[in-house]
């Protein structure tokens, strides 16, 4: 074919800020990583097929999620939206070969990377579809023992605060306990809360016994039977207000589903 002009597995592109080799970048629709260092505005060939390590920011990855670029931080993220609501471009999915560790990179939310293949059906634009907020979204927290035990005093963050004149509406909870060698101890009814309020977008609570059991648990929480009023720009935490839990060694995976509305 006389058309044919390549394979297309990398592009020319005008690079849109300053890139170090094995940078991410973004130019309009089309997401790649940087094959060399280049200047802003320079020409510089991108790979657009792959699988790489990539920055990320504080978001948590269970392999298969989906992985969205913030082209405004320059970060892979778990999240479609930015803080200000715009939207993320969806670049391809986590590729994690054990739920943490060091063949697990990005699915702590400390990692600095997470490890993304490249979806390259990725371009032109995202269909609203994809990124409105106010559509079912799923967010999978993993709480270690150090955050159980503290979530008493200094109620631990699940779903960060969405931008001003928006609020999270909680679906449905799903609360999944995976017990260690040593049992927890202690304790009281665990119950989630928009931040810094006593508002529960939820009916009923996790009981202590599903912490301290030896035997692995899941509950889940449904929604509130009555009217509540989520307040605007305010995240949900996980809280236990009775007492404390002690000692042991597990973790609580908490699974939520909500969406973001946007006030008139």
């Amino acid at each position: 074919m006389q058309n044919y002009i390549q394979k297309g597995n990398t592009l020319t592109v005008a690079a849109p800020y300053a890139l170090a080799s094995g940078q991410g970048c973004q130019v309009g629709n089309i997401f790649g990583i940087a094959v060399n260092n280049q200047n802003s505005g320079e020409s510089t060939e991108i790979v657009v097929e792959g699988v790489f390590d990539l920055a990320k920011d504080t978001s948590t990855f269970n392999s298969g999620d989906k992985v969205f670029w913030n082209n405004s931080t320059q970060q892979v993220t778990s999240s479609p939206l930015t803080a200000a609501g715009a939207s993320n471009k969806e670049i391809g999915f986590a590729v994690l070969s054990q739920p943490n560790g060091v063949n697990a990179p990005g699915g702590q939310s400390a990692d600095p990377t997470v490890r993304v293949r490249l979806n390259p059906l990725g371009f032109g634009p995202v269909q609203a579809a994809d990124t409105d907020p106010s559509l079912i979204q799923k967010a999978v927290v993993t709480l270690t023992a150090a955050q159980i035990i503290a979530m008493n005093g200094t109620p631990q963050s699940i779903l960060p605060a969405p931008a001003a004149g928006q609020v999270l509406v909680i679906d449905q909870i799903l609360a999944q306990m995976k017990p260690g060698a040593t049992q927890f101890t202690g304790g009281g009814a665990v119950t989630f809360q928009y931040h810094g309020t006593a508002v529960v977008p939820h009916s009923g609570n996790i009981p202590a016994a599903t912490i301290t059991s030896a035997t692995g648990t899941e509950n889940v929480v449904p929604p509130p039977t009555g009217t509540i009023q989520p307040p605007a720009a305010t995240g949900l935490d996980i809280t236990n207000a009775t007492a404390a839990f002690a000692t042991g060694n597990g973790t609580l995976i908490v699974t939520v589903f909500y969406s973001i509305v946007t006030l008139n």
